[in-house]
């Protein structure tokens, strides 16, 4: 009886640190649907793809051509460690780095009203759905 009880407090205590360790990163949902469709590896549904053109006139100056990084990091390793609420905190209101930092950009409507069609291309790219190219808009 005394064995089962400390194997009990044992197996809580476990539980209680993984929830505390895991409450405090952002884990993958597998479960839910990618925010986008790729098809044949180059064609980008018609939200993914309006992300894609918005990332070209506002963030590639700074993480390169197809978020491959250059200045900036590379966002589509950065889409593999941060979720979804921080890619839109970091967008709309910048970040301080050791290296350089990122402008706010809550006050470009067109970037804060396209942010889920952005997030979605970087997504894309991040889960190697699409590759360092030049997507092609789905018909």
């Amino acid at each position: 009886m005394e064995k089962e009880m400390k194997l009990n407090k044992t197996v809580i205590m476990l539980a209680s640190a993984a929830t505390l360790a895991f409450g405090a990163i952002s884990l993958p949902t597998y479960a839910d649907e990618a925010p986008y469709t790729v098809t044949d590896g180059t064609h980008l549904d018609a939200n993914s793809y309006k992300g894609f053109k918005l990332f070209r006139n506002w963030c590639a100056r700074c993480h390169g051509t197809y978020g491959q990084g250059m200045v900036g990091p590379n966002l589509a390793d950065s889409l593999k460690v941060i979720s979804k609420e921080e890619f839109t905190d970091t967008v709309t209101n910048g970040k301080s780095g050791t290296i350089g930092s990122m402008p706010a950009w809550k006050k470009n409507k067109k970037v804060v009203e396209g942010m889920d069609q952005l997030y979605a291309y970087l997504k894309a790219r991040s889960d190697g759905a699409i590759g360092v190219i030049k997507p092609k808009k789905a018909k």
